[in-house]
């Protein structure tokens, strides 16, 4: 494992993308807070750094499914991954050690983007409001949520051996996850009750109305159902914190270790039966 640990990190440091995305999503951090520092000199509203402490979970998702595809695809073309398992390294070592490195990448790439944003975002906005202890606790969360989607994306890219396909299916995989994320939160954020409606009266005046019952209100077990499906999701967890925090920490972390070690376990499964001809 270690021989395989060290041989795979030596390939991320050669890596292009790899760096690319350490310059790439900094770069988007940076170019955030710029514009919106530019907007409330405007006077548009009143920003704090708070607002940008999470940003990189919002984009390293995308980073995890491209560089998995492309990084993992690579062995399978030049035959590195079929030479690791001929000179003795074990399917399983090979599996982990491939997860690992793809994981580190991830969280290397967002904590680059985290100490861009408080090198930049602290000179333009001032020091952030929330207590550190709550800051940290939250990158613990966002941690977790790198590792959840570490193992999603190295189970496809393990399993399929062409580059291409591999490289196609992530994108377009982790695309679907954004979209049915945001759906799922979009459909809780409804409001129970519709405000803000008005009516004309004959004589021309306008009268406010009583709040109603939203129809598009999540109730009952629907509700739960929305919820855990939002929890289950690893990008509910970079949603969220980009929003104000998680509804239900304890939940998310728990299911983002249920989806780490389940796409762990049955990607291991399947790389061993997977024939590498």
């Amino acid at each position: 494992m270690n021989k395989l640990l060290s041989a795979g990190f030596a390939r991320l440091w050669k890596n292009k993308f790899f760096w690319l995305g350490i310059v790439l999503l900094p770069g988007i951090i940076v170019l955030a807070l710029s514009s919106n520092y530019h907007d409330m000199k405007l006077g548009y509203f009143q920003a704090h750094l708070d607002d940008f402490l999470y940003g990189a979970y919002m984009f390293i998702g995308i980073f995890t499914a491209v560089f998995a595809s492309l990084f993992l695809g690579t062995e399978y073309s030049d035959g590195t991954m079929r030479n690791k398992l001929i000179i003795g390294h074990s399917r399983v070592s090979v599996y982990l050690s491939s997860l690992i490195v793809c994981f580190i990448s991830s969280l290397i790439v967002s904590l680059a983007a985290i100490l861009i944003t408080f090198a930049v975002g602290i000179p333009l906005f001032g020091m952030p409001q929330t207590p550190p202890a709550a800051i940290v606790l939250a990158y613990l969360y966002g941690s977790l949520m790198i590792a959840a989607l570490s193992g999603v994306f190295t189970l496809l890219s393990m399993l399929i051996s062409s580059k291409p396909i591999s490289a196609v299916t992530c994108t377009v995989g982790i695309f679907i996850l954004m979209f049915a994320t945001t759906a799922i939160i979009q459909r809780l954020q409804a409001p129970e009750m519709l405000t803000g409606m008005y009516d004309m009266s004959v004589d021309g005046n306008i009268i406010p109305q009583e709040p109603v019952p939203n129809p598009y209100y999540l109730r009952g077990m629907t509700r739960t159902i929305y919820e855990f499906l939002r929890d289950l999701l690893p990008l509910g967890i970079g949603i969220q914190l980009n929003q104000g925090g998680l509804q239900h920490p304890l939940q998310s972390c728990l299911l983002a270790v249920f989806v780490t070690a389940g796409t762990t376990a049955g990607g291991i499964l399947a790389f061993r039966r997977k024939d590498l001809k």
